[in-house]
């Protein structure tokens, strides 16, 4: 069972009050001759303005600076964060969602000055599985995927944490947009990830803590054995030729 499936039935009642937004971005150059040429890039919410510090006492592994557009690099999960904060005022719920958030929107807002509405109601109903009220988000260094997001959930009743790896890494969005390849592929890397684990690769604990060092170990392992493989392959290619 895949504990990450969204219910429609089971669901968090975030009680938004409005769901369209306006979003403006604007990139700032000094124009001080004495001072070498800086470009800022600032946002606003709502006419508020936000700032990726308040995303960095959040996730304080991404880059402490807001970055858009299709050329978005890492600094564009401290924008999707950063809004996400200012939009649903939980910060649970700003780490379910941020990543779905940044894949939709952010790398998606013009690279330049922008104004844009945003309505949410579709996204939100997109992305119902996210709002699960057991559903944890968490910062895994060593997990192999861009945003290097893990989802976590913990049993209401018993307190039990778990981290389905093979699922999570198996995980692909909007990245892929061929439906029925995307399936396909994360059906293949299920099944690589749990070769390589075998029983190991659900991770179980009662703190947070405890179950992220183990997840860490586990994906590290993987990292270096998939790194071992590619390297393996590339010099038997030079041996054939």
């Amino acid at each position: 069972m895949n504990i990450y499936a969204g219910s429609k039935k089971t669901k968090w009642d975030i009680g938004m009050a409005e769901t369209v937004f306006h979003i403006r971005g604007a990139i700032v150059v000094t124009d001080d001759l004495s001072l070498p040429v800086k470009t800022t890039r600032r946002m606003w919410v709502n006419g508020i303005e936000i700032f990726p510090e308040q995303a960095g006492v959040v996730r304080p592994f991404y880059e402490c600076n807001f970055e858009w557009g299709e050329l978005g690099q890492n600094a564009s999960y401290t924008t999707a964060l950063s809004i996400c904060l200012a939009i649903f005022k939980s910060e649970r719920l700003a780490e379910n969602l941020f990543v779905c958030f940044k894949e939709e929107f952010v790398q998606n807002f013009p690279d330049g000055n922008f104004e844009l509405v945003l309505e949410i109601t579709r996204f939100l109903n997109k992305h119902n599985n996210r709002l699960h009220p057991d559903l944890y988000s968490r910062f895994c260094f060593s997990a192999i995927t861009s945003s290097r997001e893990i989802l976590l959930y913990k049993n209401p009743k018993t307190g039990l944490i778990t981290a389905n790896l093979a699922e999570n890494y198996a995980m692909h969005r909007e990245t892929m947009p061929n439906i029925k390849l995307r399936k396909l592929n994360e059906r293949k890397q299920r099944l690589l990830f749990r070769l390589f684990a075998k029983d190991n690769y659900l991770i179980t604990g009662y703190e947070f803590t405890e179950v992220m060092s183990r997840a860490e170990d586990l994906m590290t392992r993987f990292y270096w054995r998939s790194v071992e493989k590619i390297i393996t392959s590339q010099i038997e290619d030079k041996y054939e030729e």
